[in-house]
């Protein structure tokens, strides 16, 4: 991690800007050693002197059929509410340009005879970038229909046109914009209904009394490993995204009764998509804070030409603090960096070739205190070193073709790997270190997906593909003899995936798909058929109702299938078949006001094929987040969850925005002694409220100050009891197996927070913002631990708070 590409392309980004800081006052100021916070004043001074008048920008896209995907033409796409009225109409290509487009936000208003009209509201415009949108409309069922203004599909509908239940969609303004979000879609998802996360430290998520483990990420079409630095498979789930929000496009976030496409998940997908580059501009972005030094820069690699890049690079400020001598993270040694790219390549005849790739490199540990005065006697963790390393990647390539009007296909083939290294050593008497635990865990895969699309007309959509899975494993979990067990495993596996699904518009208000998905994975030679059916249906104008019905199966770890230990007696539980689940979800939508929407879903899941231990026992995998089970298991466990969610949302408008949602729930499991009882991730309840307000100021509200907030409350997690009175006699923790998942842990609330300062000038923006997670500080309870020489119960607490700064410069 020392040294790396860092100082080049940081290096690089500060040269495209050096145009815009060379003046006398900034360089006098640098010389003063405080260049950075004197220029900020002085930018803002700037606002009625230097940059008086009026600040425009560009926006600009393309328009598409919704569907077939071929481009619009003669598309008409204006400003709404400006004099004179800003619009243009779609090319050959589909593509419009409107120029000279004010600073602030814009509802845009897209026609097009014979399709339903498109919205989009309360676009934001700003100085530094240009705006590039991409529009996709739904043709009309009713042909030659009168184009008419009216109300549009929801902005948090899902982008995914199969997905009519339990999926919204989220943007990356979204993931900058809601407070203590950090830009990671994993800590923005606990804004919406039935999530619930599982500490403050780290960004794992429950979906709905599910395991973390049951959620499915999806990178530009393909399965990926978690996304996370300092993600410890079976140990630890990371808690930074690797993913930077500067390439993130409009992408979907679902928690039940997935589409057909969708397999090898049970509780929800993280269906993500990358943006490609503005191909007509060169445009950069530098950001420093609390996370990291990042900069990003996009544009076209050949001006006149529309092939495009959209780069991004971070160092972690740790890191680079550590790098030039000082360690600003105390005991604790850490740092990460991360590179997201993405190239686009359009043809003429031979369609759209693309590029992506995700990489990301952490590592964490402590170091032992080599004075030997300070040691303790016997074991003394203070001895005891630890090097933690992990490094990830997911890279492709990407293909689509238009046949013809009807029909196209897109294909990727990519490449994704992950792996960590953990090891701890303890420093002896004679100052040698005894490596006493190494825990290594590596994941490779290639995979391949096809998707084909053929829209017969404007009721019927046919869309059908499949998915093939390389994969590739090796994990050695060593300790010193007489210290522990030796388990290892390591295999090669094929995975398949084939579906199908088909969209029928009955009508303008009712719609029915049906699909299936089917797998086969080649280690245990199991097979999975899983129907797909969702209605929906708009009965009344503002009212609608859906229903989804799904079968869903996902795979265990691969350690699970090939794990053996060290005396080389064979796999244990080579031929585990799939957990499986059966998704019923029943909404219903109000619209109270044209910004104003009330969404209610009652959801029931049967899960079945739980692995479990043979003998009788309370064991479940649903409750078990290790990479591996040392024991033999069978598929004979059971689990339940059910519940009722509500989201009233006030999209933004009149800038300010509210999501409040609230779910009410119960996750239960039976293990293989027959005995219902609570998952550890059974909390009941679940309420949050997340709101903003946007305050312009300036010339003309040019400028932005906004003010985001976001509360969130839950109940306890489940845990077993601590037995005081028999772990006084034993003199160690003795826990009542009799109420195994029976206590819970005291309810949990926390309060962010996030203000932002947006500046814009001509060609340039800059923006200060700080996020503080958990402000009233509130010691959130992570577990309880019985404490001998207090004969007493004691409580560890989770994060304090946590403030994070930010300040980002786009130009």
């Amino acid at each position: 991690m020392k040294g790396g590409i860092a100082p080049f392309f940081i290096r690089f980004m500060f040269q495209r800007l050096e145009p815009y800081l060379r003046c006398p006052f900034f360089m006098a100021s640098m010389n003063r050693n405080t260049g950075a916070f004197l220029f900020l004043i002085w930018l803002s001074f700037l606002d009625g002197t230097i940059y008086a008048q009026e600040l425009t920008q560009i926006v600009r896209g393309s328009v598409l059929d919704q569907d077939s995907k071929i481009p619009l033409i003669g598309a008409t796409v204006f400003i709404v509410g400006t004099d004179p009225i800003l619009g243009a109409s779609t090319d050959l290509d589909g593509r419009f340009t409107i120029t000279g487009v004010p600073v602030g936000r814009h509802d845009l208003a897209i026609q097009y005879l014979g399709y339903e009209p498109k919205s989009i509201p309360q676009v934001d415009v700003g100085s530094g970038k240009e705006v590039v949108l991409k529009v996709e409309m739904t043709e009309s069922t009713e042909k030659l229909a009168e184009v008419v203004i009216t109300g549009d599909k929801k902005s948090a509908e899902a982008n995914n046109e199969m997905a009519l239940v339990s999926t919204r969609s989220f943007s990356l303004e979204q993931s900058e914009r809601f407070a203590a979000s950090m830009n990671d879609p994993g800590r923005m998802a606990l804004s919406f209904a039935g999530v619930n996360l599982t500490d403050d430290v780290t960004n794992e998520i429950s979906i709905r009394g599910n395991s973390p483990k049951g959620l499915l990420w999806r990178l530009e079409g393909v399965e990926v490993p978690v996304p996370n630095h300092f993600n410890i498979e079976g140990l630890y789930a990371g808690n930074v995204s690797i993913l930077s929000n500067n390439l993130l496009d409009r992408s979907d976030f679902s928690t039940g009764a997935f589409p057909a496409e969708y397999g090898n998940a049970l509780s929800g997908v993280y269906d993500l998509r990358l943006r490609t580059g503005n191909d007509q501009k060169r445009e950069y972005t530098v950001q420093v804070g609390f996370m990291g030094l990042e900069a990003s820069a996009e544009g076209p690699f050949l001006k006149g030409k529309r092939a495009s890049y959209l780069v991004n690079y971070r160092y972690s400020t740790l890191g680079l603090f550590k790098a030039v001598g000082a360690n600003l993270g105390g005991d604790l040694n850490t740092g990460f960096q991360d590179l997201n790219l993405k190239l686009n390549f359009p043809t003429k005849k031979l369609g759209t070739f693309s590029a992506f790739l995700v990489g990301g490199l952490s590592e964490a540990g402590f170091t032992a205190e080599r004075d030997s005065s300070k040691w303790s006697n016997g074991w003394d963790q203070h001895r005891v070193e630890e090097d933690y390393r992990n490094h990830f990647v997911a890279t492709g390539i990407g293909h689509r073709f238009i046949i013809n009007e009807q029909n196209y296909i897109h294909t990727t083939l990519a490449y994704t790997q992950s792996g960590n290294n953990l090891l701890h050593s303890y420093l002896t008497d004679s100052l040698q270190f005894l490596d006493f635990w190494n825990y290594n865990v590596y994941n490779r895969a290639i995979r391949l997906s096809t998707q084909f699309n053929t829209k017969f007309n404007s009721k019927h959509n046919l869309r059908y593909g499949f998915n093939y899975n390389r994969l590739m494993f090796s994990l050695e979990d060593r300790w010193i003899e007489g210290w522990g067990d030796f388990y290892r495993a390591k295999g090669e596996a094929n995975f398949y995936q084939i579906y199908a699904q088909h969209r029928y518009r009955i009508n303008a208000n009712i719609t029915l798909i049906a699909g299936i998905h089917a797998s086969y994975f080649d280690v245990n030679g199991k097979l999975a058929f899983e129907p797909r059916l969702a209605f929906d249906w708009r009965f009344a104008p503002n009212h609608k109702l859906s229903l989804g019905f799904g079968m869903h199966s996902r795979q265990e770890s691969l350690a699970f299938y090939f794990v053996e230990d060290g005396n080389d007696s064979g796999t244990i539980n080579r031929y585990l078949d799939y957990s499986r689940a059966l998704h019923v979800v029943l909404s219903y939508d109000y619209q109270i006001l044209k910004n104003l929407n009330l969404h209610t879903e009652l959801y029931y899941q049967y899960l079945y094929g739980i692995p479990v231990r043979i003998k009788p026992n309370a064991f479940s995998s649903i409750n078990d987040n290790e990479a591996y089970e040392k024991r033999a298991l069978v598929n004979d466990g059971l689990g339940t969850n059910y519940g009722l969610e509500l989201t009233l949302e006030k999209s933004f408008s009149k800038n300010y925005y509210v999501l409040l949602t609230g779910s009410l729930y119960n996750s239960i499991y039976q293990g293989s002694d027959k005995v219902w009882r609570n998952t550890k991730y059974n909390g009941n309840y679940i309420t949050s409220l997340t709101a903003g307000k946007d305050f312009r100021v300036g010339k003309k509200g040019k400028n932005v100050i906004g003010l985001n907030i976001k509360f969130f409350y839950a109940g306890g997690r489940r845990v077993t009891p601590i037995d005081l009175d028999a772990s006084i006699e034993e003199g160690n923790e003795v826990l009542d197996e009799s109420r195994i998942l029976e206590g819970r842990a005291p309810d949990y609330f926390r309060l962010d927070a996030r203000l932002h300062f947006k500046h814009n000038l001509k060609k340039i923006a800059w923006e200060v913002s700080i996020d503080i997670q958990n402000t009233t500080n509130r010691k959130n309870v992570i577990k309880e631990k019985y404490n001998p020489n207090t004969e007493s119960i004691e409580f560890k607490y989770q994060q304090g708070i946590i403030p994070v700064l930010k300040l980002r410069v786009e130009f």
